[in-house]
C-alpha cells in the first residue's frame, strides 16, 4: 500500500469513497478513466473498476480490486 493511502487510512473512523479520479491516482497510482476507492479505516483498500483496466489494477499494490 502506498504511503499517502496507508495516511489516509489510519486517519478514518469510517470507510471513505474515494471517486474523484484525480485523487484516486493520486493514492495508488492507478491512472484510468474509470475508478473509484473504498479505503478502510486502519488499512486496507479496494479498487473498482471496469473490465478495460483489469491488467493495470493488478498492479496496483496493496489493495483488492474488483471489476
Amino acid at each position: 500500500m502506498s504511503t499517502r493511502l496507508e495516511s489516509l487510512a489510519a486517519t478514518l473512523a469510517e470507510p471513505l469513497l474515494v471517486t474523484d479520479l484525480v485523487n484516486v491516482r493520486y493514492l495508488t497510482g492507478f491512472d484510468s478513466s474509470n475508478a473509484a476507492l473504498l479505503v478502510e479505516p486502519g488499512g486496507g483498500a479496494t479498487l473498482y473498476t471496469d473490465f478495460r483496466y483489469i491488467e493495470a489494477a493488478h498492479r496496483v499494490r496493496g489493495s483488492r480490486w474488483r471489476s
